[in-house]
């Protein structure tokens, strides 16, 4: 996927929304920078269990989110508050408003606003000589991350192919036929890429805070010989499941560490598996 084709499919998903493809096309093309990175519709979890929030744009590079309130928002502006002091409770991430108004000069005025602000931020990283400028193909290679060295969920760390995973992780793989491997640098972990829907092998979920993971086998040949695996082995899984992104490409996102709660656990309802960490430090100064 090039860049060009990026954009496209972000700014297409606003196409059925009037206001917010005047707003978002209008905030592209007024910055004209190639090297920062939005997002249309970002998923946010929520705390506490009220389920996740798609916010109207996000400069993942800032942290630092747009929304656009039509006019319908004036009769939900309290769960609109709620809604965004749950997303910077969970995020710490920044927020801006466009309310769309009926002058065009105000909604473009507002606009002008947001840009004086977005290029400030980027100007003071840029001094600070910590801007990254967003490269599409190498976010998703393994020397990105291991340069970084770490990854952490709330920055959505991804990779198209299992064994980049594997190998940011250390395993030096030259080819991989499966989805749950052995740490050879982290003792008493595993790394795992298990798929989140039912199928005929499996049926995995993950809960929307995702803080826990419930798996359970649907093959009764191998269902006793699973369970009774999990629970001979009291071990730390790096958890990397297949998704979907927000394009609807394939890719496998780090979710955090987990340990399994062999207490809640059953034969009958599966075995579940609860988040310990949203980081993994990957600098190999362990």
């Amino acid at each position: 996927m090039t860049k060009r084709e990026y954009t496209i499919k972000q700014i297409s998903k606003t196409n059925k929304k009037n206001y917010e493809n005047y707003v978002v096309t209008r905030i592209y093309h007024r910055l004209n920078r190639s090297d920062v990175k939005f997002i249309t519709q970002q998923y946010v979890n929520r705390p506490e269990g009220k389920g996740h929030a798609l916010t109207d744009l996000y400069f993942p590079q800032l942290r630092f989110h747009v929304e656009i309130d039509e006019p319908f928002h004036k009769k939900q502006e309290l769960l609109d508050i709620d809604r965004e002091t749950d997303i910077i409770q969970a995020t710490n991430h920044e927020f801006f408003r466009i309310i769309i108004k009926e002058s065009l000069e105000e909604i473009n005025d507002q606009i002008d606003q947001l840009l004086m602000l977005i290029k400030s931020k980027i100007e003071t990283i840029e001094n600070e000589q910590k801007w990254e400028p967003w490269d599409l193909e190498k976010e998703f290679q393994p020397s990105y991350f291991i340069k970084k060295g770490y990854l952490h969920v709330d920055e959505n760390p991804a990779f198209r192919k299992i064994i980049d995973a594997c190998n940011c992780l250390g395993q030096n793989y030259e080819a991989v036929q499966r989805g749950w491997f052995k740490s050879k640098i982290y003792p008493n972990h595993f790394l795992w890429f298990p798929k989140f829907y039912i199928n005929e092998e499996w049926d995995n979920r993950i809960s929307e805070d995702g803080n826990m993971i419930i798996e359970k086998c649907k093959n009764p040949e191998k269902f006793e010989e699973w369970y009774k695996g999990v629970f001979s082995h009291d071990v730390k899984r790096i958890v990397f499941p297949r998704s979907i992104d927000n394009l609807g490409f394939k890719l496998y996102k780090f979710v955090g560490i987990f340990e399994t709660d062999f207490e809640n656990s059953s034969f009958e309802n599966g075995v579940i598996h609860r988040l310990v960490s949203k980081s993994i430090d990957i600098s190999g100064e362990k």
